[in-house]
């Protein structure tokens, strides 16, 4: 996974969503900052606010894992200090927040663009007791960065464009790969479903998902390969798929689609 690549990529799609946010405050239209978007109850204020904070933490995490220290996304826990973070500060306008929001996605950003590539791949340590990203390199956070700001630019409901196939490309292998992870499997095993599944795209490599207890195995494979569903779509609608998003184009299933439809169950969004 190339970070720069990724980082850049995060940088473009944050400068479509300032500029958006603000011909939005600028317009006398009834899309104000303060309109609805597509993800219930948040409104675009709530967006720019919780990119904002994603680029601070995503900053201060960076520094701290070439630092060797362990770091946070959410230093005072995920459920105490989340909610304040979707909010502008006291006193704080809708026009402050959108340039807020600017200038510290571009102190990030410019924190990436010295990066070498061994500091990229630099694994940041959460504290034991304050768990949320999970085993993560810095990379990777440049990732779920750009997942950010790719979901939420579609959720702002501003015309955006659609997720980039630089996006769908890293993030839909990161987010395979991550059905492995510890987190994931004790959540696929309190659903009670097992058995396994194909996930077949139309325009890029296809995996055999296996679930027993919690027991996961994720695998690519080349052609047809057994399992007790098939889940065919585009690369982009299988990751919509794992990120628990609308889809775009829908799925193909087939096999046994009463099970197919399970694999949302053992595996919900992020």
């Amino acid at each position: 996974m190339g970070g720069t690549k990724i980082s850049e990529a995060a940088r473009a799609r944050t400068a479509d969503i300032v500029a958006a946010l603000r011909a939005t405050a600028s317009s006398s239209s009834p899309t104000k900052l303060e309109g609805p978007t597509k993800l219930e109850g948040w409104t675009r204020l709530t967006v720019a606010c919780h990119l904002r904070y994603g680029a601070i933490a995503s900053d201060q995490m960076t520094a701290d894992a070439l630092a060797g220290v362990e770091t946070s996304f959410y230093p005072g826990g995920r459920w105490d200090q989340r909610p304040g973070t979707l909010e502008p500060g006291l006193g704080e306008g809708p026009d402050q927040v959108v340039d807020s929001l600017e200038v510290k996605s571009a102190r990030l950003h410019n924190s990436w663009a010295r990066l070498s590539e061994t500091e990229w791949a630099t694994p940041i340590c959460e504290p034991p007791d304050n768990p949320d990203l999970g085993e993560t390199t810095v990379a990777e956070l440049a990732l779920l960065r750009l997942t950010e700001v790719e979901v939420h630019g579609c959720d702002l409901d501003l015309g955006l464009g659609d997720w980039s196939d630089v996006f769908v490309t890293n993030a839909l292998r990161f987010r395979i790969g991550r059905l492995c992870s510890r987190r994931s499997k004790k959540r696929a095993a309190v659903s009670g479903v097992e058995g396994s599944w194909m996930l077949a795209a139309t325009d890029g490599p296809s995996w055999r998902i296996s679930l027993r207890g919690e027991e996961v195995t994720c695998e690519p494979v080349d052609g047809p390969a057994p399992a007790d569903a098939v889940i065919e779509a585009t690369s982009r609608d299988l990751l919509a798929l794992l990120l628990g998003r609308p889809l775009k184009d829908g799925l193909v299933e087939r096999g046994d689609t009463r099970f197919a439809a399970e694999f949302s169950r053992a595996f919900p969004g992020p």
